[in-house]
């Protein structure tokens, strides 16, 4: 008597591609892409700064009133906040993912102990591709650093008053040498992660086809991890340095 045989949920062919190495790598490399953006235009209006205090402040306004009145005030800043937010969770969940799946499988698959697996693919690895675990925990630990000081104001640094404009935090924060030092580290690991990630999602996504895109796509690579380098690091450098002291 023949036996009718059914799939459960977690062997259909949509939910193996759900869970497979190829689909979380997906979802790294887009969300990355999404931060990496995220980044550039967060750096741009940084860079107000190096215009004046009142260009800076301006901008800091119209994101907490973009389309007002169409939206309510903050509206837009709280789904862009949302999105960011989530972009870097499922960045984060993925990475996790693959990093554990990757390390046990080929432990298993090549009959070695997890640790010379490890200690193996670590020397295979570039110092940033090697480092990106290290340089992504630093990044974690910054993000709510940089949010207590200068979105909640958890953390004040030369000043007590809340309503003190948004380019005078700045310029007292970066005045204080210890700040300076932590926002070089957390840039540092930033660009690292940056060069290293912004490759890996370009082949990820299927823009690496030859000798010539791969040279192009590392290129892109190292220019996006400095502009980001350069670009957040330049107002912190001129503020500590007193070229900048309103």
């Amino acid at each position: 008597m023949a036996t009718l045989t059914t799939l459960s949920a977690d062997t259909t062919p949509q939910s193996r591609a759900l869970r497979s190495s190829v689909t979380k790598k997906f979802a790294m490399s887009i969300t990355g892409m999404i931060l990496v953006a995220f980044l550039l235009m967060h750096m741009f209006g940084n860079l107000k700064l190096l215009i004046s205090g009142a260009d800076f402040d301006a901008y800091a306004h119209y994101l907490r009133h973009f389309l007002e009145p169409v939206l309510p005030p903050y509206f837009f800043l709280t789904i862009f906040r949302l999105v960011i937010a989530a972009a870097v969770l499922i960045h984060v969940v993925m990475a996790l993912h693959l990093v554990i799946r990757d390390t046990v499988r080929h432990a298993h698959s090549a009959g070695l102990s997890v640790r010379r697996y490890t200690m193996r693919r670590y020397l295979e690895g570039s110092f940033a591709a090697r480092t990106m675990i290290w340089s992504g925990l630093i990044v974690l630990l910054f993000i709510p650093f940089h949010l207590f000081m200068f979105t909640d104001q958890i953390i004040k640094i030369g000043y007590s008053d809340p309503s003190t404009p948004s380019h005078l935090r700045v310029v007292f924060a970066f005045q204080n040498w210890g700040i300076y030092a932590i926002y070089f580290v957390a840039m540092a690991a930033v660009s690292l992660h940056v060069w290293h990630g912004f490759y890996s999602a370009m082949c990820t996504l299927g823009w690496r086809v030859g000798h010539s895109s791969t040279v192009v796509i590392k290129a892109c690579s190292w220019i996006v991890a400095f502009l980001i380098f350069a670009g957040f690091m330049l107002v912190p450098t001129l503020i500590a340095f007193g070229v900048i002291n309103s």
